[in-house]
């Protein structure tokens, strides 16, 4: 069985600008390697990208990190 090993994920907050309008974005790196987006959409409202592509929306910045820590648990 294998062992579970820790992995240090950094989170960093960014700007993005979308069809003219400025977007709160927090994006999630492994190393050097990105492995995902969360664009602060509204109140309530964080879509979640992994490789440029939209995974599902959210409620809170916390589901929306879940979301994407899941999925990439998953294709590693």
């Amino acid at each position: 069985m294998k062992k579970n090993k820790d992995i240090q994920v950094q989170v960093v907050e960014t700007t993005k600008q979308i069809d003219g309008t400025n977007y709160d974005v927090t994006q999630l790196a492994i190393g050097k390697k990105t492995i995902g987006e969360v664009l602060h959409y509204g109140p309530k409202a964080f879509v979640s990208f992994m490789n440029e592509d939209e995974i599902q929306t959210d409620r809170s910045l916390d589901a929306a990190i879940e979301t994407i820590l899941m999925r990439w648990n998953l294709q590693e």
